[in-house]
């Protein structure tokens, strides 16, 4: 879901001329184990920057602007409701500062000269030369509001081929989905070429060469769908592609976006949904949050009521997109809650105690609250139940945040309701959320270096030549 990992998209205000000379350079800072690193470059009078997140396997987001006075900078990051103001030491080698989010000041100071980072390249990830075209491509929507930047890969030959438009999951992602030096879309790309089939894959809004649009903090699921159909319309354009045959592939959020498209749009071929969400937005988002919140391994009974807490609080974002009302509402909650609760059972529940916590985490939703509200009371059975072309649905079993039996059991529910003929469901057992293999549900992303289950690509790629 895009926003889980909103952290990072900035926009920079500009530099004064008599500054930029000490400012120009890479400056590295840690927010605990995590560094980010700004790029800063002059350019005829201006300065311009982007951001990495290493330890994140973010690099290249895009800057918009800076400003500084003096001595002072401030970089203000728009789609995370974050900021941060530094002053720059006398030895012009230093900058001390702070930065703020979701209601917190943390201490984060950056020093010129950034570490040389070296980039984790898994065995997966596709190194040229390429058996087939790889080009990048530009486009915008309708109104210009939103530019598109993304590599369109199309197998040697006239065609006509079939195609396909990657539809990334949580977070904003570059064309390549790269975490923890994974590159999850760029591999899957790579595999589907190799066998026929043309490939888009784009960069999210407000990272590469996509830029970020008017209102980010409005933005939903909707708006991302527009985006999709945009990118669907570039492809029908392309010559050497076989127009009957373009189809989605959605991961996560992606699955959740793809139904959405191919409701509008009776041009679409076929959906292929990769960990997509099958239950309601409010069962998954407030599952993830028991998580978050809940401790392990409570008894029937505890867990019962611990889930009321955590149900309850979460409604209000189901509510409404406004902080007051949505802080209002759980500090009321919480209270009517705790009447009932003895402070010893409240710290055998829960990881956390008191609203303060509940309230601290809605400070670090700001930014997403639109999108949050929306997913929540979205119902994907309704579209799916109106989804006649064909459907892959396929999860792993040890994925632990779009769970594989809940989810997709709902995916064939819906469809089965909606007398669609033409849909495979596939769960495989050792799979995680990123199709990555393992037997550990809990095992992180970074350790594993398999980046896709070629078992998986390979069920993707004969089931789409299938169709």
């Amino acid at each position: 879901m895009k926003l889980l990992t909103l952290l990072l998209l900035t926009i920079i205000h500009g530099f004064n001329a008599t500054a930029q000379n000490s400012f120009a350079g890479d400056w590295e800072g840690k927010i605990g184990n995590i560094r980010l690193i700004f790029h800063l470059t002059e350019k005829e009078g201006k300065l311009t920057a982007t951001l990495d997140s290493p330890d994140q396997g973010a690099t290249g987001l895009a800057c918009d602007e800076v400003t500084t006075k003096e001595d002072s900078i401030n970089i203000t990051l728009s789609i995370a409701h974050a900021s941060y103001s530094g002053l720059l030491g006398a030895d012009k080698k230093n900058i001390s500062g702070t930065w703020k989010q979701g209601g917190q000041s943390i201490a984060l100071d950056l020093s010129k000269g950034a570490s040389i980072v070296s980039e984790v390249v898994r065995w997966q990830t596709p190194k040229p030369p390429f058996p087939y075209r790889s080009e990048e491509v530009t486009y915008d929507n309708k109104d210009k509001s939103v530019h598109y930047g993304g590599t369109l890969s199309t197998p040697n030959g006239a065609g006509p081929f079939p195609a396909v438009v990657i539809i990334s999951g949580s977070g904003t992602q570059d064309r390549d989905g790269t975490m923890f030096g994974h590159k999850s879309y760029a591999v899957l790309a790579d595999y589907l070429t190799r066998q026929g089939i043309a490939v888009l894959r784009v960069d999210d809004r407000g990272i590469g060469k996509s830029s970020l649009g008017k209102n980010p903090e409005k933005l939903t699921s909707v708006d991302f769908a527009a985006d999709v159909a945009t990118s669907f319309a570039f492809l029908q354009n392309r010559p050497g592609l076989n127009k009957k045959r373009i189809g989605l592939i959605g991961h996560s959020e992606g699955g959740m976006i793809a139904p959405i498209v191919a409701s509008k749009n009776k041009s679409v071929a076929f959906i292929v949904l990769l960990a997509g969400p099958g239950q309601k937005g409010d069962a998954i988002w407030k599952y993830q949050m028991q998580q978050a919140f809940e401790r392990p391994n409570l008894s029937s009974a505890d867990k019962l009521l611990a889930d009321q807490l955590v149900n309850a609080v979460n409604d209000a974002y189901k509510h409404s997109d406004n902080m007051d009302t949505i802080q209002s509402e759980i500090k009321t909650t919480y209270t009517q809650w705790k009447k009932n609760v003895p402070d010893s059972v409240e710290n055998k529940l829960l990881l956390t105690r008191g609203p303060v916590d509940f309230l601290k985490f809605s400070n670090s939703l700001r930014n997403g609250l639109s999108w949050l509200k929306y997913f929540m009371n979205y119902d994907p059975a309704i579209l799916l139940a109106q989804i006649k072309i064909p459907v892959l649905a396929i999860n792993g079993e040890q994925d632990i945040q779009v769970l594989a039996k809940e989810n997709l059991a709902a995916i064939d529910a819906a469809l089965k309701k909606g007398n669609n003929k033409k849909y495979t469901i596939k769960a495989f057992p050792n799979l995680n959320h990123l199709f990555q293999t393992t037997t550990d549900k809990e095992r992180p992303y970074n350790s594993i270096d398999e980046t896709f289950s070629p078992i998986a690509l390979a069920y993707i790629a004969q089931w789409i030549k299938a169709q």
